[in-house]
């Protein structure tokens, strides 16, 4: 399936005078698949074996050496006059081959990139999903660190002025398809956090089934939000999280369910649960929990209680969960979780749900609310 996914790059990006969108595969491709072991594609990828020092600015650019990464952003928004919605946008690289040699031509290139982009209008109720792809020859896509700057044509993540917060620089997103639009600035408020051991991400057994993997849980976001045609200032909170990897799930995985939560008390949680091939839970699931202050502290398996309290069923008949009580009995925590929308799936090549989510419960005896994102893989 691997293989299949690149077939599928390749023709998308270098067919039909020029155009570089993808139109849905309705079958789907197997995410597990694409990021599963390379021991038999010949190409002497790097993996995340070891810790490594992160090095910020230098760790937020690419690393060519591996053959999959990518640059993160989702965030729940508010309007001026409160309507609320939810946005993602990621841009992920991915390695052809290690080869960097593009020879005379500017059109050569080993690397191909592909970009989500989806706006979720929680008060209209719709949601909204765009997929592009394109090769990084001739500075159509790419990625660099010094001045930061991601893009794939005209959707692209960059520096902005000369602002810096916790080793990230401030930055504007920008992304516009027929019917949406974002123009964002973002800030981080907290430190970046290390997640797994030191930033090394253990997804599955074996060596090298692990990402190097680090997030900005909280960032002040601000900006303008366009859908049909009409354009809203808004505000709130966004989530980044980067990962580089080379084979990053086991032969006996099939996905996981992530959960990135922000609460009203300036907490926040990440946890996936990895899932087996038969649908348990995978002793390789895990998460952090990141204080006020930025510190965090990991949370294992055997910690977290994720109780599905209903499904949503796609079109094409896949089952998703579709709501939550998220238990932390150690930490006393008690979250219910509820998709802002039903229908959040991101009908793309890899197809996968994706989706804003409502929160409320109780921490510490006390009420707590919040909002967050989360993503479900393998369905």
């Amino acid at each position: 399936m691997e293989k299949i996914f690149i077939i599928i790059l390749i023709i998308t990006v270098f067919s039909g005078c020029g155009d570089t969108k993808k139109e849905t595969v309705d079958s789907g491709i197997s995410l597990s698949k694409t990021m599963g072991n390379t021991e038999n594609s010949g190409e002497d990828f790097e993996k995340a074996i070891e810790r490594k020092k992160f090095v910020f600015p230098a760790d937020h650019g690419p690393h060519p050496g591996f053959r999959t990464e990518w640059w993160y952003f989702t965030g729940n928004l508010t309007s001026s006059d409160n309507k609320k919605f939810g946005y993602q946008f990621t841009i992920f690289r991915t390695a052809l081959s290690r080869d960097t040699n593009k020879g005379t031509s500017e059109w050569r290139s080993d690397q191909i990139y592909m970009a989500h982009f989806a706006v979720t209008d929680i008060t209209g109720e719709r949601f909204y999903f765009d997929e592009r792809f394109s090769r990084d020859g001739n500075k159509l896509a790419g990625a660099q660190a010094s001045p930061f700057r991601v893009w794939l044509e005209n959707w692209e993540i960059s520096k902005t002025g000369s602002g810096v917060s916790f080793g990230l620089p401030v930055i504007s997103i920008n992304a516009e398809t027929e019917k949406t639009g974002i123009n964002l600035i973002i800030e981080a408020l907290k430190p970046a956090v290390l997640q797994g051991d030191s930033g090394l991400s253990q997804k599955g057994k074996g060596a090298g089934n692990a990402s190097y993997y680090y997030s900005y849980t909280r960032m002040k976001t601000e900006g303008k939000l366009i859908i049909e045609g009409k354009e809203s200032e808004v505000s709130g909170f966004s989530w980044m999280d980067r990962e580089w990897s080379t084979s990053a799930l086991g032969e006996d995985q099939k996905g996981w369910d992530w959960f990135a939560l922000q609460l009203d008390d300036n907490t926040e949680i990440m946890y996936y649960q990895m899932r087996k091939n038969d649908g348990t839970p995978d002793v390789y699931s895990k998460g952090t929990l990141i204080d006020r202050d930025g510190s965090s502290q990991i949370i294992n398996k055997e910690e977290v209680i994720p109780e599905i309290t209903g499904y949503w069923q796609s079109p094409s008949g896949e089952k998703y969960p579709s709501g939550w009580i998220l238990k932390i009995p150690s930490r006393n925590i008690e979250l219910k979780i509820t998709p802002s929308a039903k229908d959040q799936l991101m009908n793309v090549s890899i197809r996968y749900w994706e989706g804003s989510v409502l929160i409320e419960g109780t921490k510490d005896g006390k009420e707590i609310s919040g909002r967050g994102y989360v993503e479900l893989t393998g369905y």
